[in-house]
């Protein structure tokens, strides 16, 4: 079994804008979902999640992603 801080890792930043910023006051989690989903498959693990909102309107998630370096 190897500890975290054995493992160097990569990380990346996607910003994702939600597509009905202006007329959907609820968060759209199956858009979010579909995402990390999808980088999962190319095998980054999810860090954190940061959901900016103008007005009470979710403009925009900020995920953050880490895998570890190949080599």
């Amino acid at each position: 079994m190897y500890r975290d801080e054995d493992i160097n890792w990569e990380y990346k930043t996607v910003n994702l804008e939600f597509k009905k910023r202006w007329t959907n006051s609820e968060l759209n989690t199956d858009e979010l979902d579909g995402v990390i989903n999808a980088q999962a498959t190319l095998e980054w693990h999810i860090v954190s999640v940061c959901i900016s909102s103008l007005f009470g309107y979710p403009q925009s998630a900020l995920c953050v992603y880490k895998k570890q370096k190949s080599g």
